[in-house]
């Protein structure tokens, strides 16, 4: 089911509608408008030519799943390193990255932590060759870069976009003052979610999964490790991380990686587990 409201409706948890709970529905994605349905739809026909990134999958998935196959796609995590706390960006990160190294990410290619700082040349030259990417870090995703730089960009080969971001510290929260002091009104209301999903769309990219409200880091790190059984041949379809747990994530510790916690029935999801939302095309294969 895709939804199509407005922009006060797309504040509101829509995907915990008592409807959407009787088992007809097998995922829910947003948009924006019909025109922007209609071109999303008419950039898959343009691309259904290209070669797919299988791996014993079909072309298309069911309808549940939206596949995370993020082969040879860009990473780009905390690259100010600004969280303090057990399960920072970084860490969740590498224990994807090793656990995963053999079928997935040793394709993959960016920036992790301030080793690997990216300029804003190296900002827009991973958006701009990527198939997939996936930002998870601090603040909101458009504090990173700059805005005018990106509007003017095409990112029509990137068919899915991740972004675990919407957490803060106290390093991260003075840098975003300080850099937002020369930013006008209207330039700061861009970096909010809905905003950020709408510049996206306008420049090409075909689906977006984002936190739609501020979380706490070990929430995000649920989710980056339900995303990483994503990249299993066998994991979990996409869509269902649109319907995390709060309350799970919140019993996440060093003795309980992300990536091992059980997944939380239909049944047990609290508000906060409403906060990632998948906004686009629901059933796409990143290739």
């Amino acid at each position: 089911m895709i939804l199509i409201a407005d922009r006060h409706l797309l504040e509101l948890p829509l995907e915990g509608l008592s409807v959407l709970e009787e088992g007809t529905v097998s995922s829910v994605s947003r948009e924006f408008s019909l025109q922007m349905l209609w071109n999303r739809l008419h950039q898959e026909e343009m691309g259904e030519s290209r070669p797919c990134v299988s791996f014993d999958r079909p072309r298309w998935p069911e309808p549940a799943s939206l596949l995370f196959l993020l082969d040879g796609s860009t990473v780009v995590v905390d690259p100010y390193e600004e969280a303090r706390e057990t399960l920072t960006p970084v860490s969740v990160t590498r224990e994807i990255l090793e656990r995963f190294r053999d079928t997935f990410t040793s394709r993959w290619v960016g920036h992790l932590g301030t080793s690997h700082f990216p300029s804003q040349a190296q900002w827009e030259q991973a958006l701009g060759s990527c198939s997939g990417f996936f930002f998870y870090g601090m603040e909101n995703f458009l504090s990173h870069i700059v805005v005018e730089r990106l509007v003017a960009m095409n990112l029509q080969d990137c068919r899915l976009m991740v972004l675990l971001d919407m957490t803060q510290s106290h390093d991260s929260l003075r840098r975003h003052v300080e850099s937002s002091e020369n930013k006008s009104p209207s330039q700061l209301s861009l970096e909010a979610p809905i905003e950020t999903a709408i510049l996206l769309s306008l420049v090409g990219v075909r689906s977006i999964v984002a936190n739609q409200w501020p979380t706490r880091l070990q929430d995000n790190a649920w989710r980056a490790g339900v995303l990483g059984r994503q990249l299993c041949p066998v994991g979990l379809g996409l869509t269902r991380c649109v319907l995390l747990s709060a309350d799970e994530a919140s019993h996440t510790s060093p003795d309980r990686p992300a990536l091992h916690l059980p997944q939380p029935r239909r049944s047990e999801l609290f508000p906060a587990a409403l906060n990632l939302v998948l906004y686009g095309l629901p059933n796409q294969a990143i290739g």
